[in-house]
Order: structure tokens, then sequence, then C-alpha cells
């Protein structure tokens, strides 16, 4: 199964991540937006050094794939992304909302929705 994001969601999304979070430089803005407290940016900051795109692919992939295997020669479009802040027992981590739609010969079969949860880059929860 391929994942194919047409539109750019997907990529608009992890450069949200690299530009402003993972590099640090858009903290002050999603403190004055979210109001979670900075240090614990700065923290989530910190584990996603060295984020990989790939890395999230691989485990994107993986979930659908479990989740669709029996349908042969089947696309993931990437209908939409969403992503916010959020924090749990005072440790932030990115929640970013995916939608795909499973396509066979340019018809959609399915609609699945995952929300998936980045605590850093070797922590990445998909439900």
């Amino acid at each position: 199964m391929q994942i194919i994001d047409k539109c750019g969601y997907l990529e608009s999304a992890l450069d949200f991540i690299e530009k402003n979070i993972v590099s640090g430089k858009g903290l002050q803005k999603i403190v004055a937006k979210t109001g979670i407290k900075e240090n614990s940016l700065r923290t989530l900051s910190l584990s996603l050094k060295n984020f990989s795109a790939k890395q999230f692919f691989t485990v994107l992939h993986e979930k659908i794939e479990d989740s669709h295997s029996s349908l042969s020669g089947a696309d993931a479009e990437i209908a939409g992304a969403d992503i916010s802040i959020e924090t749990q027992r005072k440790k932030a981590f990115i929640l970013m909302s995916v939608i795909c739609d499973i396509v066979i010969d340019g018809e959609r079969e399915d609609r699945v929705e995952m929300d998936i949860k980045i605590f850093s880059k070797n922590n990445i929860q998909v439900s």
C-alpha cells in the first residue's frame, strides 16, 4: 500500500513541526496560542531533535497496512491532516489527526481517521 499526499497535507504538517517545534523558533507563538508552559514545549522540542519524517511515514504506513491489508492494490490518499499541541500529565505532545481515503482503481473503498500522538522522535503512537 502506498501513501499518497496529493495536496501536501502531511508535508505541511511535518514542515510545521520542523520549523516551529523542532527548531524551537515558533515556541513563543505556540505558548501564546495554547497556554502550554514554555518549559514543556522546550522539553518536547529537545525530544524531537533529529525527528525523521521517514520514521513517521513508516509508523503511519504500518498502521494503515495493518487495518487494510486485505485490500490488494489499495492506496491511502491523504484527505486531511490537522496538528495541535496537547498535554498529558503536564507533558506536551503533538496530536496529529489524519484522514485517509483507501482507494482501489480510483474509487474510494473506505475512509480512515487516525490520531497520531508524537511524544518524541522515538515515541509515535497511532490510534
